[in-house]
C-alpha cells in the first residue's frame, strides 16, 4: 500500500520493568499504511540488561492488529520482555550484569 499523505502518529511512553527504565515509542504506518514500528530504548540503569536487547536499543517492525491484540505497545513490550526473561541466556546475563565487579 502507498504511504498516506497524513504525518505519521507518535506516541512515547516511558516504562520501568525489573528496576531498568525505558523508553518505548511507536509509530503507526512508520513505512507505509500497515506496518507500525516500536523502538525501545534503554534509559537507566546505563549498560543494563534486557532479555530483547544487549545494546539498549531495539527497533521492531509489527503489524498493527498483532499490537492491538497484545495490548497496544506498552503492553505488547512488557509481555515480550517476561517470555523472553525465562531463557537461561538471559537470567545467565542478567546474573553476571548484579554483580559487584572490580574492574570495568
Amino acid at each position: 500500500m502507498a504511504r498516506r499523505n497524513s504525518p505519521r502518529r507518535t506516541t512515547t511512553r516511558r516504562v520501568t520493568w525489573r528496576d531498568v527504565t525505558f523508553r518505548v515509542r511507536h509509530t503507526r504506518d512508520y513505512i507505509h499504511e500497515g506496518t507500525d514500528h516500536v523502538e525501545i530504548i534503554v534509559l537507566t540503569p546505563e549498560k543494563a540488561v534486557l532479555p530483547i536487547t544487549d545494546t539498549g536499543y531495539l527497533s521492531h517492525f509489527i503489524d498493527p492488529n498483532q499490537l492491538k491484540a497484545g495490548g497496544g505497545p506498552v503492553a505488547f513490550v512488557l509481555a515480550w520482555l517476561e517470555r523472553e526473561a525465562r531463557s537461561a541466556m538471559y537470567q545467565k546475563a542478567d546474573f553476571i550484569s548484579r554483580q559487584l565487579t572490580l574492574f570495568d
